[in-house]
């Protein structure tokens, strides 16, 4: 954990009204929040953005003209977008690390899950999550990066993305794909417990073959492959249960096809936790691992849909400070401060 001087910092705010559930009530917490960072001594920009990649742009923007944090107003999706910008940001300075040393990530989480905010300790009401960028500490983590690749095996140029939290690769990226803003808005995380039981009893497996650091480690059906750099999913949910966000590599949760009453059993070992000790789960870590599947399979990062497989993903250590709470910190009253 380290921490620097609040005095004089350029803060940019930016929202996306499309993420999460209550639009109106989004804004005015943007709104109110502002007003609470500019009080605390903050020199705050606030942009809204209808799209992730309107959300890039002005992370990038951000960056390029010396902001000392950009700060993710929304659910996991904006975090995942404002990042990507960022990255992109530092790929254009001659010196790589001057977004490390300089740039950090704050964020309100305003989304239905807000599963990156939990991982980092980050309250879920604005006003405490404010006081936690107030306090301007920093967490160093780690980021993993998507690199599509063609059917020869060589990465795509331009086709990667960074991501906070997971790579899920399957069955995982078909249930995103399933599970509606309306149902997330109504059953908030459970809409993925639901849509993982549904789709238990039809997804059928793909013939997967995995590569581990040069090696080949698996090569049969599956029907999930989770690549996380986080522990937590959606509702709690641990794939990737001994991941962290800060050890330097990725861990990989693989689930074997057998049949649709065996992939029931390890959706329900899976809720329950006991997927890696009791059950059928298969389980790595490393830096690096490529992805190839036949037929090709859809992709998500982060909670979104992004692509469909073959890829590679790997770690970058270090990558990125996060303004986070300490583990078990207790947060200071800024009222009046």
């Amino acid at each position: 954990m380290q921490q620097k001087s609040a005095s004089s910092s350029s803060l940019v705010v930016i929202a996306n009204p499309a993420a999460g559930a209550g639009k109106g009530n989004r804004k005015r917490i943007v709104t109110l929040a502002v007003r609470d960072l500019h009080r605390h001594g903050h020199k705050v920009h606030a942009y809204v953005e209808n799209s992730p990649e309107a959300v890039s742009a002005r992370a990038t923007q951000a960056v390029l003209q010396g902001a000392s944090a950009v700060v993710a107003a929304g659910g996991d999706g904006t975090v995942n977008a404002v990042v990507n910008g960022m990255m992109e940001a530092a790929t254009s300075y001659e010196d790589t690390h001057r977004l490390r040393d300089g740039v950090a990530l704050g964020i309100l989480p305003l989304g239905t899950g807000n599963v990156f905010a939990y991982n980092m300790g980050i309250p879920g009401y604005w006003r405490d999550a404010c006081r936690v960028i107030c306090r301007n500490e920093r967490r160093r983590i780690d980021l993993g990066r998507a690199i599509l690749l063609s059917r020869s095996g060589t990465a795509r140029r331009g086709k990667e993305r960074y991501f906070l939290l997971m790579a899920g690769i399957g069955f995982d990226a078909k249930v995103m794909e399933d599970t509606s803003l309306r149902l997330k808005y109504v059953l908030r995380e459970f809409a993925y417990v639901l849509k993982s039981l549904q789709n238990a009893v039809t997804y059928r497996g793909s013939r997967i073959t995995l590569t581990v650091d040069g090696k080949a480690v698996y090569a049969g059906l599956a029907w999930l492959v989770m690549v996380g750099n986080a522990a937590s999913y959606a509702w709690n949910i641990r794939f990737t249960a001994r991941a962290q966000l800060d050890d330097g590599v990725l861990d990989i949760c693989l689930m074997p096809y057998a049949n649709k009453f065996m992939s029931v059993q390890q959706v329900m070992q899976l809720l329950m936790g006991q997927h890696i000790e009791r059950g059928a789960a298969k389980y790595w870590q490393t830096s690096r691992v490529q992805v190839i599947s036949e037929p090709p399979v859809p992709v998500q990062l982060d909670g979104d849909e992004w692509a469909v497989t073959p890829l590679e993903l790997e770690v970058h250590p270090a990558a990125l400070e996060v303004l986070a709470p300490a583990a078990g910190a207790d947060l200071p009253n800024l009222e009046g401060s």
